[in-house]
């Protein structure tokens, strides 16, 4: 059973914005009284619900200086919206920095590391590294909603471009977040949540991504454990001599991957690797195929 989150404390029905689209218009469903920053949160969120409609290309809305309260107004709402549902745009809201976005119609890139994940845990089971047992427990996912945070991170969420957990834990153990080189400041304000907001991700992974002239593409990872050291690992241009046999990788151990849900009897210290190269010959071919891009 997974431990008692903050959320778990939270009103079952707190007031949520509506879409300007919806038949019977009110600015919030509850008897709440309206303050003064209501009208600001609903405009803004009026705006994203009619943008997201209309956009046809990758976009980043971006809004800063959003006082907790409203944050956590905005980004439930938004949750709970049709239109943003329909569309997978995916909505974070940082209670330290003021910073909500939202991106929609992520490009091929952002998604590429889903794959990636699920070849290498192919390999793991292939390897007998991933039990049967442990396979069935293990929840791999994209763009769900996490709140829940500690501290100053309270009123946040976070939609992650992956996640890693063992069952229905309220947090993940591993994360992965990628972005272009305009997001760069957004996704270290994600390793911060993640890594200072809960106390049970144990790996936040960045792919940074960044467009050089005559459609060249460079792109780096980063590693952060809990209380570890970051570390850099090079993707795009690829390292040149290529690294010593299995060192061009990132890894993780069976306890990082399962936390307190580790099935009995397992190694806690054995290691699942995600190769980098496997990383690169996906992000060519979508780079070149989808993108009309290339490696730097």
């Amino acid at each position: 059973m997974s431990p008692k989150s903050p959320r778990d404390s939270l009103p079952k029905n707190p007031p949520i914005l509506l879409s300007p689209v919806s038949p019977s218009p009110r600015e919030l469903r509850s008897t709440t009284s309206k303050t003064s920053s209501s009208p600001s949160a609903q405009s803004i969120f009026n705006a994203i619900v009619r943008r997201i409609p209309i956009t046809t290309t990758f976009t980043e809305l971006v809004f800063d200086k959003i006082p907790p309260e409203e944050g956590d107004l905005l980004s439930r709402s938004l949750a709970a919206s049709a239109i943003v549902e329909r569309s997978n745009a995916r909505v974070n809201y940082n209670s330290v920095t003021w910073v909500l976005w939202v991106r929609i119609m992520p490009t091929e890139i952002h998604d590429l590391h889903q794959r990636w994940v699920g070849y290498s845990r192919s390999e793991w089971r292939a390897a007998g590294l991933l039990s049967r047992a442990e396979d069935r427990l293990l929840d791999v996912g994209i763009g769900t909603r996490f709140d829940g945070f500690i501290g100053a991170y309270t009123s946040s969420s976070k939609e992650p471009d992956l996640f890693i957990r063992p069952d229905t834990h309220n947090h993940p153990l591993i994360v992965i977040e990628s972005g272009w080189s305009e997001s760069w400041p957004r996704l270290h304000a994600d390793k911060s949540l993640w890594l200072d907001g809960t106390s049970e991700v144990n790996v936040v992974i960045l792919l940074k991504w960044s467009k050089l002239t005559h459609n060249r593409v460079k792109a780096t990872a980063e590693i952060w454990r809990r209380g570890g050291a970051m570390y850099n690992k090079a993707i795009f241009p690829a390292p040149n001599p290529a690294p010593a046999p299995g060192t061009d990788i990132i890894e993780f151990t069976r306890r990082e991957l399962f936390g307190a849900l580790m099935i009995a009897g397992r190694v806690p210290t054995d290691r699942f690797i995600l190769d980098l190269e496997d990383l690169r010959e996906y992000a060519r071919e979508r780079l070149a195929v989808k993108m009309g891009l290339v490696p730097a």
